[in-house]
Formats: structure tokens, sequence, C-alpha cells
């Protein structure tokens, strides 16, 4: 019988795994987890392309000599907005592009049975089960259509882009103090 409690920590949730769902249950969505690596390379796609189209250029040591500047990063400041801005887009448009990945994971890796609120306010058991990626991608297709893949997206995107934005900040003022130096 599969018990419906939250794990009392990790070595707990391991034990409760292999014994209800066996060894091989530790690894579900180990493949759409592989798959999300690509998030990264999208995301500095998407900033590179935004940046050479909005034409943001790094500075360069010689550019900076010639125009008798000491600091491309405080010179440049008022270019912070669009780099939080690019920054921001490109995290966000990786995010959705790999969003459906993320949905099959989070599928693959939830318990099987668990506990739900229905809209009468009971409280039930669910069985939910998903027997591979295929199935997975087969039933959310089925049960809840294309939008099934996206679901928690945009909460998701406005999570995520505040820390993106700073960090492809920082990297630029990062990328100018090593280009000048």
């Amino acid at each position: 019988h599969t018990s419906a409690k939250p794990y009392n920590g990790m070595i707990d949730a391991a034990r409760t795994i292999v014994r209800e769902e066996g060894f091989w249950a530790l690894y579900k969505g180990s493949i759409p987890a592989l798959l999300l690596t690509s998030h990264g390379g999208v995301q500095f796609a998407v900033y590179e392309f935004l940046r050479k189209h909005f034409h943001y250029a790094r500075a360069k040591k010689d550019d900076l000599v010639e125009a008798g500047e000491k600091s491309s990063v405080m010179n440049r400041l008022e270019k912070s907005a669009g780099y939080l801005a690019m920054g921001a887009v490109s995290k966000m448009t990786a995010s959705t592009v790999t969003y459906p990945l993320q949905v099959v994971k989070a599928r693959l890796q939830q318990r099987s049975e668990v506990l739900e609120l229905t809209s009468e306010g009971e409280v039930r058991i669910v069985k939910r089960e998903y027997a591979g990626i295929t199935a997975a991608l087969k039933r959310i297709l089925d049960k809840e259509g294309p939008t099934g893949f996206f679901k928690g997206c945009i909460p998701n995107a406005i999570r995520v882009a505040p820390s993106a934005a700073v960090t492809f900040v920082t990297y630029e003022a990062v990328m100018d103090f090593l280009s000048t130096t």
C-alpha cells in the first residue's frame, strides 16, 4: 500500500521511493532532465541575438583608449536597462521553449499516489502514474491539450526573469572588465 504522506527528508524519500516504486523510480524523469540542459544554450543564443540585433557591442580596450575612457562599466550604466531587458527576455524565452520538458519531467517524477483536494472540499487519493516519456506526452496531449505542456509557464517566467536580468548585467560587466585589462 502506497503512503501519500510527505517525505521526512532525503534519505526517507529515497527509501520510500525504492520500497514503493522500485530502484529505477529514482531515475524517473532523467531523460527530460538531461534534455533540459539545452535551456542554457537557448538562453545564451537568444541573449546574443538580442545584443547584436540592438547593437550592444562590448567595449574593447583600444576603443576606450581612443575615447579617453577609464571604466567602460561606469560609462555604460545607461545601457544597463537594455542588458536587464535582454537578460529577462532571453530567460523567459528559454523557459518557455523548454517548459514542456519541465512538465514531462515533473509528471514522471511525481509520486504515483497523491492527496488531492476536490472541488467539493474533500480529500482523496489520486493515482497518477506515467509509464514513460511517450506515455506522458500522449496523456498530457490527450487529457489537457497542447496547453497542458505550459501549465505554470507564466508564473515560472515571471519568477526567473529578474535574476537572469541581473545575471546578464553582471556578465556584461565582467566581460567589459576582462576585455579592457
